[in-house]
């Protein structure tokens, strides 16, 4: 079943958005089957500087198994600077976010729309439709093409940049310039969950929010950082013994309840 032209103009407007496709971060805007790479954004708002991260990442690998445990380390000259700049008790947040920029058939709605962290763990209120969710990830792209090197995709690499140089994604606020309506990037020391805007199979248009069972955390020493997403772990089903015990148990105790009050 093929989705309205409407939907597909939106697929298209995330497919030119990013401009160079041959740079090294996949890109929404590149309109892949497997979706961008995801990315690692970090900014200094006290002393003005900010890094990024290309995680090597694709939101369809990731949907593979959204209960795996990921784990980055951080030492780079790149985060080096970052580190060096940094000063206890300065304004710092940090995010990971991606996308999926294909919308033409029903095979796409799983994988469709954008995925971030999110300080809260339920976002209220969120994009309310596919144009807004390609708004979204149209910001993304402009942040991601002003970061772009002409490196192979292969390479995960990172940048530094201070104010006033292009790529300093700090411009681009905790919420994409208000694209989107939630803060994705949240304070040192925060677990941030990771949630996906995407669009309901009714009308292919309205937007939905899908959360996934880990959180992501970000903390520094040094000149070493370290990025882990970690899945909540699942609840352990008792064994068939612990619930026959306890039948019996409160067996036992009516039978006892009943002698004493025959007495």
């Amino acid at each position: 079943m093929k989705l309205s032209k409407k939907l597909l103009a939106v697929a298209v407007l995330a497919a030119t958005a990013s401009g160079a496709a041959e740079a090294r971060i996949q890109a929404i805007g590149d309109a892949t089957a497997d979706g961008s790479e995801f990315l690692f954004n970090l900014v200094d708002y006290t002393a003005k500087t900010s890094f990024t991260l290309d995680l090597g990442i694709t939101v369809e690998q990731f949907l593979a198994n959204p209960s795996q445990s990921l784990s980055f380390s951080l030492s780079d000259n790149n985060f080096q600077s970052f580190a060096a700049a940094y000063t206890a008790g300065n304004d710092v947040t940090w995010g990971v976010s991606g996308g999926h920029g294909i919308l033409a058939d029903l095979t796409d709605l799983p994988k469709f729309g954008f995925y971030t962290t999110s300080v809260v763990p339920s976002p209220v209120v969120i994009d309310s439709n596919a144009g807004d969710i390609g708004n979204t990830m149209s910001k993304w792209n402009v942040m991601v093409g002003s970061v772009q090197t002409q490196d192979a995709n292969s390479n995960n690499l990172s940048t530094f940049r201070t104010v006033g140089q292009q790529g300093y994604t700090a411009v681009y606020g905790n919420d994409f310039q208000t694209a989107l309506p939630f803060a994705s990037q949240g304070q040192l020391g925060t677990a941030l969950a990771f949630v996906h805007e995407k669009v309901n199979a009714d009308d292919f248009d309205t937007g939905e929010l899908e959360t996934f069972p880990g959180t992501w955390n970000f903390s520094f020493s040094g000149n070493v950082g370290s990025l882990t997403y970690t899945a909540a772990p699942a609840a352990v089903p008792l064994p068939a013994a612990v619930w026959m015990f306890g039948a019996g148990l409160m067996g036992v105790l009516r039978a006892t309840r009943r002698k004493s009050l025959a007495v």
